[in-house]
Formats: C-alpha cells, structure tokens, sequence
C-alpha cells in the first residue's frame, strides 16, 4: 500500500516550480523569497481508504496552503488512516465518511495545526458528517474542526449529527470543535461505548450532544454554548439505566433526559455541584427498580452553587418524580438542591419513597411541585428518611404524605 496517491497536476506543478527556482541567475543583486503557491486539492477516489484496494490511502499528508484534498462522495475507511497535523479535507455536497468495523481513524493536529473537515459550501449540513463502527484504540480526534456537516443519511440507526458513534466503539476527543451543523454535534445513542470527550467546542447547532448517561459521565471540559438549544441531551433507551458508578460534571449547559434514569446494580451516582438536570414531560428518576438495594444517589450542592432538578416545561407536574425504591444505601442524599416543577404522571409526590428506603433530605427547596414534596408509598411514615431546613413554594400536596 502507497502513503499518499499523488495528483498529477500537482506533481506538474512541483516541478514546474522547482525548475523556476533552478533558472535562477546566481548574480541577481536581490534575493528574493518565493510566494507560496497554493496547490490545487487532491480529489481522493471512493475507494481510497478500502481494504481491497492494493493503492489504498494509510497517510494524508498536509501538503501546503488551503485545501489539500476533496471526497466528493460517502467514502468507507476499512484501513488505519492517519490524517496529519495541518490537513485540510473538504467534502463535496452530500459527501461523508464511514469508519468501518475493521478500520480506524486517527487525526491528531496540533494547536498551531489543526485538522479541519470541512464543506465546499459553507452551508450548515452541506455534508453529511463522519460515522465511526470502529472498537479500535488508534480512534482519536485531537485539535480537529469539523464544520458545516450534520445532514442525514449517514445511518438510519441515529439522529443525524456532523459526528455519530454507533455502539461498542472506542473514540477519544481531545480538543475538538464542532460548528455550524445542521443536527446535533456529536450523536451517541446506543450501548457499549468506550467514548471520553474532553475540553471540547461545539457552537451553532441544533443540540451540541446526544448521548447516553454511560457517555454523559466522560464528558470534561469545554464550552456547549452558542447553539439553538444549549443542553447535553440524554436518552437511555437500549440502556435503561446507571449501573455503574459515575459523576456527571457540571459542564456550563443542562443535562436533559429524554428517557427516565434508572439506578441499579448498585451503582452509586454522583452530582457535582451546580449540575442542572432538566427533563422532558413524564420523565424522571428510579433508584433501585426492583430488589438491588446498593444503589445511591449524591445530590450534594452548596448554599452559593445548588444542584437543580427541573423540567423543559415550566409547569407544576410538568415531570414525574425521584423515586427512591427499597435503597439501605447510607449514601443517598439529596442536599442544598432545588427541585422543581415535579410531581407530575400520577406521582405522589416530588421524592417518592418505596418500602422505606435509606435517604437523607436536607436544605433543599421544593418548587412548583404538583403532589407533596415528600410521599412515603406503602406506609404512613419512613423512618429510615432523615430530613431538614427543606422550604416549600407553591407545593399543592404538603409536605409530607404517607399511604
């Protein structure tokens, strides 16, 4: 396999430079430095990244000013490709790429380089983005741009986004900037990922990420701002629950769940303070479903930096409840929190306890609540609750409700 497919009229150009220079009379009185010339792109055959192809692409080279190469269709990547520092892909209309299962896709840029993906039209959603099916560990985006992707067609398994990583893949973002798509920035909806996004850029899209709360929790860093709707947006359908230890940083922009979360296995859930948790009508949170009763959640704020659960509806009953079933986690404890516009689906109230379960409330504002702020089901009392310095604000239920 060949490192780079060169374009004859690049290498005719390069010569023709070169015996320019040559001509040159060595008695010239002023030495001058030649202008970079710009080269014209490399347009990049369909099949340059397949694994049947004997010239198959392994390295795209950064090689001068402007646009290096142009995909003018939806080109499968089935090698190792390394795209280095400085490079500059442009994609034709409805062109994109397909990372398959048995390739991967490693573009490490640096600051001063960076690695742009980009469109021949500067219209958001000109292209239709990159899809990664790859476990491989050379996955890894660093000092990259991606820009004016985001339409659809890539997959029909996934909302559209400029990036989509299907299940069991392995992706590393460092650094990354994601702007102007027509979609999301960065979708991720299904299972088993090994995915971590750090100090990532993802400005002037319709939500900047879609992903799973298994996901959610390696996400560090960056700025989600300057979008249509300014939140990590979270589903757990396929996944249906935490059911493994992990924190949700506060990342600047809500998390909204899209699906309930549910906490079992044991799993211990950790808020950082300031988290904002939104959810859409109906939804809410399960700790412990069924009989797992390891299972906790640390909602600690602070009096200057609370930890919110809301809904996207600013209604009373607008959402359903955090439901705290059969837990003896010493663990779960929710404090310095405000909680609002809950109560909703039939809930009893904004927490909801089942079969006594372990759980401490304290300095926490119930708001806009539809039901009781604190309903005990099964039983009048519980007397596993630890609760205190709690406030109500247009609360219909009460404070306190037992059945």
């Amino acid at each position: 396999m060949k490192m780079l497919k060169k374009n004859p009229k690049v290498v005719a150009l390069l010569m023709g430079s070169l015996m320019l220079l040559s001509s040159c009379s060595e008695d010239d009185d002023v030495a001058t430095e030649p202008e970079a010339e710009i080269l014209p792109p490399i347009v990049l055959d369909c099949d340059s990244f397949q694994s049947n192809n004997s010239d198959a692409i392994l390295v795209l080279e950064d090689i001068g000013e402007g646009v290096d190469y142009l995909i003018d269709c939806v080109v499968s990547v089935e090698v190792d490709l390394v795209i280095e520092p400085g490079v500059v892909i442009q994609f034709a209309n409805a062109a994109g790429m397909k990372v398959k299962e048995q390739g991967s896709l490693n573009a490490v840029g640096t600051q001063s380089k960076p690695i742009t993906f980009t469109s021949a039209s500067e219209t958001k959603g000109a292209w239709k983005g990159i899809i990664t099916d790859s476990e491989k560990i050379k996955n890894r985006f660093d000092y990259v741009t991606i820009e004016y992707a985001g339409d659809d067609g890539l997959t029909s398994n996934s909302e559209p986004a400029s990036l989509i990583i299907s299940s069991d893949s392995y992706f590393r973002l460092n650094n990354v900037s994601i702007k102007n798509s027509l979609n999301y920035g960065i979708a991720a909806t299904a299972y088993n990922y090994n995915v971590e996004i750090n100090n990532c850029t993802i400005t002037n899209t319709d939500i900047p990420i879609y992903t799973i709360p298994l996901v959610a929790s390696n996400i560090s860093g960056g700025d989600f701002t300057g979008n249509n709707t300014d939140v990590i947006r979270l589903t757990s359908t396929g996944v249906k629950s935490i059911n493994e230890s992990q924190t949700w940083n506060n990342l600047g922009v809500p998390y909204r769940m899209a699906s309930d979360l549910v906490i079992i296995d044991g799993a211990k859930f950790t808020i950082e303070p300031g988290v904002i948790i939104e959810f859409e009508d109906t939804k809410g949170i399960e700790i412990d479903k069924l009989f797992d009763e390891g299972s906790a959640m640390i909602a600690e704020g602070t009096p200057t930096n609370p930890i919110t659960f809301t809904g996207v509806t600013k209604a009373a009953g607008a959402w359903s409840t955090i439901s705290v079933r059969r837990t003896t986690s010493v663990q779960n404890k929710i404090d310095n929190v405000l909680i609002e516009y809950a109560g909703g689906a039939g809930a009893g109230g904004a927490i909801e306890m089942w079969v006594d379960p372990v759980l401490t409330v304290t300095n926490t504002t119930f708001k806009d609540i539809d039901a009781c702020a604190l309903f005990n089901k099964y039983n009048p009392e519980n007397p596993n609750l630890t609760e205190g310095d709690n406030t109500l604000e247009n609360v219909s239920g009460g404070y306190l409700c037992g059945e």
